[in-house]
């Protein structure tokens, strides 16, 4: 009878609204398309946007990336995992349209409008409420391993808080070291998320045998990020971090390279949802090798061992994330067409111009940040036209979510 009335309610909520990563994912991943098309005409230099992007476009950009939307498709995934974690309804209906409302609205008036306290106010309330409801469920069920994921979307808040200040020129914030800090926590849990997810999805994906966990390389992958994150967190000593930061970076780097290279990469080769997996991790792990390289030598510019892990890293992972949960939790088949492949070489390559080629040949710099960000919008534009059917419609199994 329970589980009647509950598919009697779920029928009464549209299905964009019955898991936190249909809206999310979706909204998401149109807004990057919209996002990467203005950063493209930004630094083509033939279109004036001075009335675009908040008045500041270098801000807009990492602000917007780091936020509107990876920040986005973290919360949609994790309001959508704590219902498998704990056996509790994730959060639904009008209670999630309004955390997805405030993040749309954050997103409209930061490009449209100028520094504004209220748009402030508006773009710092929905991570607390998604932090709020991914929290409630874990304390119901006491699954305390996962209450970790709350306090970092928190984490997330009050860095928002200090790019908004910026922004509003109040204080001695600085981009670059606010935008570091933001990156390494959305780095640390997609390291998290990625080391949990990919062993498993590859095991089950290749039909072979079960990849185990050696507790000593999980504890040297896991050990190092979180210290990474507390020392670019915490008022460390300008003295001692210009040791800690590149050692820990490197030791985040090759602990994870170890961890990596036990998960059968070559056995993917196949199953494009796999690969793309395999190859964000991988570049998760360069862009933190070429961190600690240029913390410690300048040996190679930050612009580009950052892209490393925001195009490479965290831009493959979250596509390929979103096109597999999304085909799994609407009672599909984790099957993907031709165009959705061409879409994940896509935002290949987009990363692979944007790093590997802007290394090599730095006179194409300007051309690689356009044709890496339309790359980008192409790859995400697919991924919005094939899977709004999917993420708008009810599940083809009928069950709830």
């Amino acid at each position: 009878m329970m589980q009647i009335l509950d598919n009697e309610k779920e029928q009464q909520i549209i299905p964009v609204f019955r898991l936190a990563f249909r809206p999310f994912f979706l909204a998401a991943s149109g807004f990057s398309v919209i996002a990467m098309l203005l950063w493209a005409l930004f630094w083509s230099g033939n279109v004036n946007l001075s009335g675009l992007m908040y008045g500041n476009p270098l801000w807009w950009h990492s602000h917007e990336m780091l936020f509107g939307f990876a920040g986005a498709v973290i919360v949609g995934f994790l309001l959508t995992a704590v219902q498998n974690w704990t056996g509790n309804p994730g959060v639904r209906g009008g209670k999630l349209a309004s955390i997805f409302l405030f993040w749309l609205l954050a997103r409209v008036g930061l490009l449209v409008g100028s520094p504004s306290v209220i748009f402030m106010i508006i773009d710092l309330v929905w991570m607390p409420l998604a932090a709020y409801f991914l929290a409630k469920p874990i304390f119901i069920r006491k699954q305390w391993n996962n209450l970790f994921f709350a306090p970092l979307i928190l984490l997330l808040t009050y860095l928002n808080v200090r790019f908004h200040l910026i922004a509003l020129g109040i204080g001695e914030g600085d981009l670059r070291s606010v935008s570091f800090m933001s990156l390494m926590v959305i780095s640390v849990i997609v390291l998290v998320v990625g080391g949990r997810v990919i062993p498993f999805f590859t095991w089950r994906g290749t039909n072979t045998e079960q990849i185990s966990r050696v507790k000593w390389i999980e504890l040297g992958a896991l050990v190092p990020s979180w210290l990474l994150l507390a020392n670019v967190l915490l008022p460390v000593p300008e003295s001692l971090s210009q040791f800690t930061l590149p050692v820990l970076l490197a030791a985040t780097g090759l602990f994870n390279l170890i961890r990596f290279v036990r998960w059968r990469t070559f056995s993917t080769l196949k199953t494009p949802l796999l690969w793309l997996l395999h190859f964000a991790y991988l570049f998760m792990i360069i862009g933190m090798l070429l961190l600690a390289i240029h913390f410690q030598a300048n040996a190679i510019g930050y612009s580009v061992a950052l892209h490393f892990i925001t195009v490479g890293g965290i831009g493959c992972m979250i596509m390929a994330m979103i096109a597999r949960v999304s085909l799994g939790h609407t009672g599909r088949s984790l099957q993907i067409n031709r165009m959705m492949v061409a879409a994940f070489l896509a935002l290949m390559a987009s990363a692979l111009i944007r790093t590997v080629v802007v290394l090599l040949f730095p006179t194409m710099m300007l051309s690689g940040y356009v044709i890496s960000a339309l790359l980008w919008a192409v790859a995400f534009l697919i991924f919005t036209v094939i899977y709004y059917p999917i993420l708008t419609k009810p599940r083809l199994d009928g069950r709830p979510g």
